[in-house]
C-alpha cells in the first residue's frame, strides 16, 4: 500500500480503534467513483483495499484513497448508515463529504486535522510535538527547543465561475492531484497578491480568457490533495464573465469547455469543488431571466 493513503511518516492519519467503535468510511477510487464500507480498524481496512484484498469492486479501481469516515457505537447501527450512505446521490455524498457534515448521528472524523503537520520548527529546526494549550480549545504544535508555538494556517487559493449563456467554464487537469479530472479555472496566490486579482491572472494563464468579476460566490476550506495528507487551502471564488481574449488551455491543464449546469461532469478535482458548482447552480438558478 502507499504510504500516502493512510499514513504520513509512519503516523496514522486515522482515528486509533478502541474494541468498541465501527466506522463508515467513504474512499474516491482511481476511476473517480465513490465506494462505501464499515470497519473497526481504518488503517487495516485501507491496506486491504489497497492491496486488492479489500472488496472486488476496489480491487480493480486502486488506489484508492479514504475522503471521510463517521464513527458509530456498534457494527448495526454502522451499517444501517452505511445502507442510507449508498442511497445518496453522488452530488448529495460529495456534498456532505465537502463540507464535513454529520451523517445519521454520527461526526465527520476523517481525514485528521493533524495531518500532513509539519514536523520541525521552522525557526531552530527541532521536532515539534503537539500539545493541548490552556485557554485554547485546539491542540497545538510547540517547538520542543524554543518553545515556539506553531500555527498552521491555510494556503489562500482563488478561482472564478466563468459563465457564458447559462454555461460555467471548467478545465481538464493535466497534472496531479487530480490529473485527468475537471476544474474550476484557479491557483495559489502570490504573497502580495489581492484574491481578484488572482482570479483574473489564474483565468487568463489557464485558459487564454480576459475576465471582468461580476461577483464573489463564496469562501472553501479543502486540502490540496486527494488523500489526506496535503496542506489545506482557503478557497476564494468569485463569479465572472469573459471580455476578451482566445480560448486555449495552457500546459496544466489538457483542455477546456463550457458545461450547462445540468450537464455538469462526474470526474471533479477536489471535494470543495462540487459544493462550489452546487452553489453555483443555486446562484444561477436566482438569476433573474
Amino acid at each position: 500500500m502507499s504510504s500516502s493513503c493512510s499514513r504520513l511518516d509512519g503516523v496514522s492519519l486515522f482515528p486509533e480503534p478502541d474494541g468498541d467503535s465501527w466506522f463508515l468510511y467513504a474512499l474516491r477510487c482511481a476511476d473517480g467513483t465513490i465506494y462505501a464500507g464499515v470497519t473497526t480498524d481504518l488503517d487495516r481496512r485501507m491496506a486491504e483495499h489497497n492491496t486488492g484484498r479489500g472488496a472486488r469492486y476496489t480491487a480493480g479501481r486502486r488506489p484508492v484513497h479514504p475522503i471521510a469516515a463517521w464513527r458509530f457505537p456498534d457494527r448495526g447501527t454502522a451499517q444501517r448508515a452505511e445502507a442510507h450512505f449508498r442511497r445518496l446521490s453522488r452530488e448529495g455524498k460529495l456534498t456532505l463529504i465537502a463540507r464535513r457534515e454529520p451523517f445519521a448521528g454520527a461526526d465527520f472524523c476523517l481525514p485528521s486535522a493533524d495531518a500532513g503537520a509539519d514536523r520541525f520548527c521552522p525557526r531552530c529546526g527541532e521536532a515539534l510535538k503537539t500539545s493541548p494549550m490552556p485557554g485554547d480549545e485546539r491542540s497545538r504544535q510547540v517547538c520542543t527547543g524554543c518553545g515556539r508555538v506553531h500555527y498552521r494556517n491555510a494556503k489562500p487559493c482563488t478561482g472564478a465561475l466563468v459563465t457564458r449563456n447559462g454555461r460555467v467554464l471548467l478545465v481538464k487537469r493535466a497534472i496531479q492531484p487530480y490529473q485527468g479530472c475537471w476544474d474550476i479555472p484557479g491557483g495559489f496566490l502570490e504573497a502580495d497578491e489581492h484574491p481578484e486579482a488572482g482570479a483574473v491572472r489564474e483565468v487568463q494563464e489557464e485558459t487564454g480568457l480576459d475576465i471582468q468579476l461580476t461577483g464573489l460566490l463564496g469562501f472553501y476550506v479543502d486540502r490540496y490533495t486527494h488523500d489526506a495528507a496535503g496542506e489545506y487551502c482557503l478557497n476564494i471564488y468569485f463569479l465572472a464573465q469573459a471580455v476578451g481574449g482566445q480560448e486555449c488551455p495552457a500546459e496544466e491543464a489538457t483542455e477546456i469547455a463550457w458545461f450547462a449546469p445540468d450537464d455538469l461532469p462526474d470526474e471533479i478535482a477536489f471535494e470543495h469543488t462540487h459544493l462550489v458548482l452546487a452553489d453555483w447552480v443555486q446562484w444561477l438558478e436566482g438569476e433573474p431571466a
